[in-house]
């Protein structure tokens, strides 16, 4: 293989970034389509469980674990029965005996269950501003207002009681509501006139055990430490397998009780569940986490799941992660919509591109990679009859094992796009056990009460005859959530609810919510405040108690770790540091004047005789020169001023002599003739400023550099009498012998240079004695006399130099 020239390195780690990043960070929020809507597990059950699909709801069939109930979806639990629930990102609702509960709503952000009897207790890991959890009841609408355990009670009359274990909640009713705190309850009776009753929480009972037991596992199990804490499920790994650190992918799992010829995918059946399509249902224990998340591979000859890892910001939840073969033009020959065929799968690897069969990207054939890759895993695929495939039959003892019916169908292309593959009524059937006993009804009592809604929920899903033509049409291609919606009012002419729901609020304002009477020794009654509508989702009303629409808050920022802050950008970096110490920093933030460019104005502002007021520390490269802070100067004559408001641009003789000492980068365009005279001055403490700067301006340590504008002004300074620079350059480095003001001249500079007398002016170890000359001229000379007195000067310099 012919290396990867130089030329095409930025496009070889575009495409090492594309190929590899299902292995590296897994499935992002939103990925595979504009699918906000989310699924709960049914972790355990025990006793007698019944499901129903929320497009199938009269049909009360077994439940099973590992199923994924959604939207419309209910479960109903006989006596001495059991329930549990795992929600996306670690939260938790466990029901007990005779309870009816149903999912109105539930997105990414939004959750929301109507609770006809029994008991619940759902416990919330994380809540962020944007998300709600809403449990409605017959009298009640409690809302979650943060994470913490929580429990709610629905007695044989309807009447609700709230528990607050940890957390807060806002209980609505009768058109007010009611804050609840952690270690309060609250009893609300009534159905029309509702009375409450804040109380007391109450010892735990056999219910609060076992709840505590079940968090008690949760909180024990080391493989999160693996995992991403939003992956439900992980904690049935324990048990059911180990890790290992494998050299290419770091920590995997491996189940440890399965067959010798068992791969990913084969102990299950499919489902069809709206708005994903074809879903996997797998009937081991732990076949939650690892089949709706991360990848598989071989690892010494052994399956191993891959993990997202815990540094994941975000997980989604995907049907399945697997590539089904054929696809093309050849799809309908082999695997057609109304007859036979055999139907192939195969679980993606961590570098495999996932093509999702759902969504709006699934319809225009989207995919997460290239199109010629090559699937590792693609010999090890599961092939099965049609039939078996949309009728929900079990894949294990119905796996094809034909050598010409595999050859030809892992041969066949991968698909991108919707599975051709249109389902019967048997893809609904969600159990996969055997032994499911008949699965109970609910009373008809509980099934006609109404639910009191604070949050409209959407429409019920609709049913699924009422849809299938649509999938057919589409060959295949699932409903989306918006489409079942309007499908959904169109059939019943109105919105409604998978449950029958009233608002909180029958009239907006009118509180008929009123507490119980006062007891000895009871809590003293809190005032109900009218209801409101929560982080921003529609408030049902009685004009419109159910949303014509899917509610969601994915307008909003989304859950989670928040977003890296970027600070604002900083003002650009002065260009003169390049040449000068490397130890420089730069100027202060809080002058955000020095960033400006210099200008007769800004020049102006800075007076030779003005003192900063608390200067902020001045960089290093001033501290080199400077070492104890100037002390205050008396006012000098005026002339000092007008020949410190130069014109900026210095004379051309001057930048010839600035360019000859040093092959330093050339002088900034526009400098002060002033500044730059002393910025030129040498480092070394006590040195008078010598009349020939040429040989001074050799030195590496200083050579003539752009300086920022802050240090420009610090170094602006009020210039004593002594040194006062005249206007011609020359003059300027002459040394002054008398000074026209009546301030003392040389005791600021004494200080400026280290605070030590300056010693009789001694020959220069780079020159000859330098002659005293006579001091400046208090006013600014005429430019053509400057001129004329500039080319004299050259000559007598250069008349000079031997010596």
């Amino acid at each position: 293989m012919k290396p990867v020239p130089r030329t095409l390195w930025p496009l070889w780690a575009v495409l090492s970034v594309l190929l590899f990043a299902p292995f590296a960070v897994g499935q992002g929020r939103d990925e595979y389509g504009e699918i906000h809507q989310t699924v709960a597990r049914i972790s355990l059950l025990s006793g007698e469980v019944s499901f129903a699909r929320g497009d199938d709801p009269d049909n009360w069939q077994p439940a099973d674990r590992n199923v994924p109930m959604t939207l419309g979806d209910r479960v109903y639990t006989g006596s001495r029965s059991r329930l549990e629930l795992q929600l996306q990102g670690g939260d938790f609702i466990r029901i007990g005996a005779r309870t009816d509960l149903a999912a109105l709503n539930l997105t990414d952000d939004t959750k929301q269950f109507s609770l006809k009897s029994g008991v619940a207790s759902i416990l919330i890991r994380r809540l962020s501003d944007n998300e709600i959890f809403e449990v409605d009841t017959p009298n009640a609408a409690v809302t979650f207002d943060r994470s913490g355990e929580y429990r709610v009670d629905v007695d044989a009359n309807g009447y609700t009681r709230v528990s607050v274990r940890r957390g807060s909640a806002t209980v609505a009713a009768g058109g007010g509501q009611i804050p609840v705190e952690a270690g309060e309850a609250i009893d609300i009776d009534g159905i029309d006139s509702p009375h409450y009753d804040i109380v007391s929480l109450s010892r735990p009972d056999d219910w609060d055990r076992w709840v505590s037991q079940r968090e008690d596992r949760q909180t024990r199990t080391r493989s999160y430490q693996y995992v991403s804490a939003d992956i439900v499920g992980v904690d049935d790994l324990d048990e059911y397998g180990r890790w290992e650190n494998a050299p290419s992918y770091g920590w995997v799992w491996s189940p440890t009780t399965v067959a010798a010829d068992w791969a990913p995918y084969r102990s299950g059946h499919w489902i069809w569940q709206d708005p994903w399509g074809w879903t996997w249902v797998s009937s081991e224990p732990w076949g939650w986490a690892p089949y709706h998340y991360g990848r598989w591979a071989q690892v010494s000859s052994r399956w191993c799941w891959i993990p997202d890892r815990p540094a994941m910001r975000s997980v989604s939840y995907s049907p399945a992660l697997v590539a089904f073969v054929g696809g093309g033009p050849g799809w309908s020959a082999s695997i057609s919509v109304g007859g036979g065929g055999f139907i192939g799968w195969f679980p993606l690897g961590p570098r495999d591109p996932f093509n999702p069969w759902w969504g709006d990207r699934a319809r225009v054939g989207y995919s997460s990679g290239a199109s010629n890759v090559t699937y590792v895993n693609k010999t090890y695929v599961t092939i099965v009859n049609r039939n078996t495939f949309v009728s929900g039959g079990v894949v294990t003892g119905n796996i094809v094992r034909d050598r010409t019916v595999v050859s030809q169908v892992a041969a066949a292309p991968v698909l991108r796009g919707p599975i051709p593959v249109v389902p019967t009524a048997g893809s609904l059937h969600v159990a996969v056990r055997a032994d499911a006993v008949a699965a109970p009804r609910p009373p008809s009592a509980v099934v006609s009460r109404m639910v009191v809604a604070r949050t409209a929920p959407p429409p019920a899903p609709p049913t699924f005859q009422s849809k299938l033509p649509m999938i057919t049409e589409s060959r295949g291609a699932p409903v989306a959530p918006a489409a079942a919606a309007r499908i959904s009012v169109e059939n019943r002419g109105r919105p409604q609810a998978v449950s029958d729901v009233r608002p909180v609020a029958e009239q907006p304002g009118r509180v008929t919510l009123s507490p119980r009477e006062a007891k000895t020794g009871g809590a003293a009654a809190r005032r109900a405040e009218p209801v409101t509508a929560f982080r921003g989702r529609p408030m049902a009303t009685s004009e419109q108690p159910v949303s014509a629409r899917p509610v969601t808050g994915q307008q909003a920022p989304p859950s989670g770790p928040p977003a890296r802050q970027v600070a604002p950008p900083a003002p650009p970096a002065p260009q003169q540091e390049r040449g000068r110490d490397r130890g420089v920093v730069t100027a202060p933030p809080e002058r955000p004047v020095e960033a400006r460019p210099q200008s007769e104005d800004w020049r102006q502002r800075v007076r030779p005789t003005e003192v900063p007021k608390a200067p902020a520390p001045p960089p290093a490269s001033e501290e080199r020169r400077r070492v104890v802070p100037p002390p205050e100067n008396p006012p000098a004559a005026p002339n000092v001023e007008r020949q410190r408001v130069r014109p900026v641009e210095p004379s051309p003789a001057v930048e010839r002599r600035r360019d000859q000492p040093t092959a330093a980068p050339s002088p900034p365009p526009s400098p002060p003739a002033g500044l730059e005279r002393r910025q030129a001055q040498p480092a070394p403490p006590a040195a008078p400023p010598p009349a020939n700067i040429e040989r001074r301006r050799e030195r590496p340590t200083s050579p003539p550099q752009e300086q920022p504008p802050g240090l420009e002004r610090r170094r602006e300074r009020p210039t004593p009498p002594s040194e006062r620079p005249p206007a011609g350059v020359e003059r300027g480095r002459e040394r002054p012998t008398s000074p026209p003001a009546p301030a003392p001249a040389p005791a600021p500079e004494r200080r400026r240079e280290g605070g030590q007398p300056p010693p009789p002016p001694p020959p220069q170890g780079q020159g000859g004695e330098r002659p005293q000359v006579q001091r400046g001229r208090p006013v600014t000379p005429k430019p053509e006399v400057t001129k004329k007195k500039k080319d004299e000067e050259k000559k007598d310099e250069r008349e000079r130099k031997p010596e």
